[in-house]
């Protein structure tokens, strides 16, 4: 009960830390679609409120001296760092010390001059500066990032026209003042990644909690899964996502209507019409795709009028923005090693979810049998384990305890500080055949090669030794799941063993505790897998800028499809097993009835020595030998052939110098060892094809079974 509770407290934490990293995520994508809007402004067109510009910096107002190069500079960051070796002979770098200073400066086009000041607060304003100086000095190396007079740059800022200066520490409409060696583009490339990054991990975090909730819940059906995490997803997204689309057309309007009053309100000045005409342009332009066409429409009567403009210029403008492109990330080779990782990593976890929710299915496939009616096949038992003079219990290695398995490892520690670790001087492990008790009998078990989880376990030390040990104690309740095969000391027997195709499991855990610890495992990674399959689609977009509302909308519809991708893995997987099993049975049957065929010639030539004169007899053993069809394992062809072969026997019972002879003994031993075997299998065969014929008669795997051409197995009658 407290670990379903806690998987409900991490979902509900998982949940709200989803939202808020998703409400920073489309924070920083409204900000860049912001950015993307604003066209860059030339000097004399400028008015109150932000603007993009360029020009070249002029220092007015004298300069500063960098403290490393001593060049002159308007702005300069400086790191002063230092090479070391660390107690363990690593080679490392410290910082001994950074800061930065800057002045006020001129920025300079073809169109005028404008003043851009700093106030006092520098820390405030976003430098995307090049580095202009790196020198090592022995262990210390200088580093220098500096703007210098005459530098190309590209600024965001708030502009004041009463005071002609730009105000770089004030935000307007949470936007942050950037000034730029590169292109503002560029700079609104790596927000565009880092607002994927954010919403892809919300997104990341809401699948792993909707997969704990679930957990928490106790629901371990994999459709309810489908079903939630679907609807769960998608409707967050497409919720929160709408919700702060509104909100980001509520800032453009703000922002155009600002600019707008502020053009309507100074002299009239061609180029600053010109510049409002051009910012509508781009405005329109982000407007292209639904739902932002629709909130465009919307908001454009009240909120985007259109500035009047001669047609000549209109066709200017125009001209101009052709050429301008969307932010968009640089480095297009490191957006592509991480979306090749995620979809790996998305493969890997895909794979192991596969594994946890195959394995949960087929132990619910699996009916819990009783001793007494254990069939041929993969089985499970449920019942406690007994340990008697004919199977004797084991004395563990280090604690000498009585168990049926164990296994152990011997550390010693070496080295001190930073530098200890832990080194095997020696491990190993040993199991037992032991009996499994229920209430109507008891079975053989070999726990050899088996995955056991152990029950108990003691860690002990002695100076630098450490001592681990696990055992699996005699009279303990257990959980076994594995293929029950004949068993070597008799053939009328069956007992549970481990299998080169199937891996058996024996635990302390009840089988519903299995089903719900296996379902949460494969919910979590296919939770996960979602999370990276999301974050490599959102880092594409965002890569390529194109990370629009639509486009997060439309990645959003990755969750179903990678659900019914897994689900149709998951169910084809489960029908090749239940194909497979059959087919194994069936090959199962056809080595013994070859294996009983290879004895027919044996026996006809020894009836030919001692009864030379019985043709009949020769006659029918022929018959037997060469008419032989049931190695082929077809079930609709042994029930006549082991009919006639008993026939045949039934007539050796009549000739008593047969009956005495040693091969003619053995002959018969081994037949009826192989009756044993064949009625065990018998009903092994037809459990495996009545499960297999039923699952392919259900939805969704009838859909499969008709696709892929799984069709009825036949029953073994008579």
């Amino acid at each position: 009960m407290l670990q379903r509770l806690a998987f409900i407290l991490l979902a509900g934490m998982l949940g709200l830390a989803a939202l808020l990293v998703l409400g920073i995520g489309f924070d920083r994508l409204s900000k860049v679609r912001q950015l993307d809007r604003l066209p860059i402004t030339q000097l004399n067109a400028l008015n109150d409120g932000i603007y993009a510009t360029s020009g070249r910096v002029a220092s007015d107002a004298g300069s500063l001296t960098a403290p490393y190069s001593q060049d002159s500079v308007v702005f300069v960051r400086y790191l002063l760092e230092e090479e070391y070796t660390n107690s363990k002979g690593e080679r490392k770098v410290r910082t001994l010390d950074s800061g930065s200073s800057a002045t006020d400066f001129s920025l300079v086009d073809g169109t005028g001059r404008a003043v851009v000041s700093l106030g006092l607060q520098i820390s405030q304003v976003d430098w995307q500066i090049r580095q202009t100086h790196r020198q090592q000095n022995g262990s210390r190396i200088y580093t220098e990032h500096s703007l210098r007079a005459g530098d190309l740059v590209e600024i965001l800022a708030h502009f004041d026209r009463s005071r002609q200066r730009f105000e770089l520490p004030d935000r307007v409409a949470g936007l942050n003042a950037i000034v730029s060696h590169s292109s503002l583009k560029i700079e609104g490339g790596k927000s565009l990644l880092i607002a994927g990054l954010w919403i892809s991990c919300a997104t990341g975090l809401l699948a792993v909690g909707l997969a704990a909730l679930l957990v928490g819940l106790g629901i371990h059906r994999y459709w309810v899964f489908v079903l939630v995490m679907t609807l769960g997803l998608m409707a967050v997204l497409w919720t929160i996502g709408l919700v702060q689309l509104k909100k980001d057309w509520q800032i453009a309007a703000d922002l155009y209507g600002r600019r707008s009053a502020a053009v309507a309100a100074a002299p009239a000045n061609p180029a600053a019409l010109a510049d409002l005409y051009a910012y509508y342009l781009m405005i329109e332009r982000s407007a292209s795709q639904w739902p932002d066409s629709l909130l465009f429409r919307m908001a454009a009567p009240y909120s985007f009028r259109v500035p009047t403009l001669p047609q000549d210029a209109q066709n200017r403008v125009r001209n101009r923005l052709a050429e301008v492109q969307s932010s968009r990330f640089a480095e297009q080779n490191w957006v592509l090693f991480v979306v090749a990782a995620c979809w790996l990593l998305t493969g890997l976890l895909i794979h192991f979810a596969l594994r946890a929710i195959r394995f949960k299915r087929l132990v619910e496939f699996i009916p819990t049998s009783k001793t007494t009616g254990l069939a041929y096949g993969i089985s499970e038992l449920f019942g406690m384990i007994e340990v008697d003079d004919r199977y004797p219990p084991l004395l563990s290695s280090v604690n000498q305890q009585k168990c049926v398995a164990y296994q152990y490892r011997i550390e010693e520690k070496r080295g001190s500080g930073k530098k200890a670790r832990w080194v095997t001087l020696d491990e190993g492990g040993a199991s037992t055949v032991f009996w499994l008790k229920d209430a109507l009998g008891r079975v053989a078990v070999n726990p050899a090669g088996a995955k056991l989880i152990f029950p108990e376990k003691k860690v002990s030390h002695e100076g630098k030794i450490r001592r681990t040990e696990s055992w699996l104690p005699p009279f303990r309740s257990i959980y076994c799941l594995g293929m029950a095969g004949i068993a070597d000391a008799e053939a009328s027997r069956l007992s549970l063993q481990n299998s080169a195709d199937f891996g058996m499991l024996i635990t302390t855990q009840t089988e519903q505790e299995v089903v719900r610890g296996q379902g949460a495992l494969g919910f979590l990674l296919t939770g996960l897998a979602l999370a990276t399959s999301l974050l490599a689609g959102t880092v594409w977009l965002a890569g390529a800028g194109s990370l629009t509302p639509l486009d997060l909308l439309q990645v959003s519809l990755l969750v179903p499809l990678t659900l019914a991708l897994i689900t149709s893995i998951l169910h084809y997987n489960g029908l090749v097993f239940l194909k497979n099993r059959v087919d194994k049975t069936r090959a199962d049957i056809a080595t013994l009835l070859q294996r009983r065929h290879d004895l027919w010639p044996q026996l006809l030539v020894t009836v030919q020595t001692f009864l030379a004169h019985e043709q009949d007899l020769q006659t029918a053993l022929r018959a037997v030998r060469d008419g032989q069809t049931g190695a082929s394992g077809q079930p609709q062809n042994i029930a006549g052939q082991l009919a006639h072969e008993r026939q045949v026997m039934a007539r050796l019972e009549a000739y008593p110098t047969l009956k005495g002879n040693e091969l003619v003994q053995t002959f018969v031993a081994q037949m009826t060892r192989n009756e044993d075997e064949l009625a065990l299998i018998r009903t092994g065969y037809n459990n495996a094809v009545e499960l297999y014929n039923n699952q392919i008669e259900q939805l969704p795997d009838l859909i499969l079974a008709k696709s892929f051409g799984f069709s009825a197995a036949p029953m073994w009658q008579g």
